[in-house]
């Protein structure tokens, strides 16, 4: 049952909006969720002053979307140890792995250095955590 006491309906929550494929949801939750992508409200942004994402910037239209960004700021950052400039930081170990899987593509798969890149998982306290109700 839902909050409101009416049941799931059988085919799902169904978003309305003219034109959309997505899929049905199974609570309203995440149909009013998937309903900000239709909208071109920005109402989470940065905490950082000065960020283009921060107030009276760009924004998000997701809060998980600002949580993450947050790492730009957070970072200790993931270098490539491909390239010859190692200033450039990636806030995220899987934008790391992104570009080397576009730009490294001459790399043998069996490179010590490109496994141990692919194999990367976040650091620190917040990252990496089981999702509530799984095990832990």
């Amino acid at each position: 049952m839902s909050i409101d006491g009416l049941t799931n309906p059988p085919a799902g929550y169904v978003c309305t909006f003219t034109g959309c494929n997505a899929a049905p949801f199974q609570t309203q939750y995440l149909l009013n969720s998937h309903a900000n992508v239709h909208s071109s409200a920005r109402p989470h942004y940065c905490s950082v002053k000065g960020c283009p994402r921060s107030e009276g910037g760009k924004g998000f239209k997701r809060k998980n979307e600002m949580i993450r960004h947050g790492l730009v700021h957070d970072s200790p950052g993931y270098v490539c140890p491909f390239c010859p400039d190692r200033e450039h930081k990636y806030p995220r170990p899987d934008n790391l792995q992104r570009h080397v899987r576009v730009h490294h593509v001459d790399k043998d798969k069996d490179d010590p250095l490109l496994r141990e890149v692919l194999s990367q998982r976040p650091d620190g306290p917040n990252r990496g955590r089981r999702r509530r109700g799984g095990p832990a």
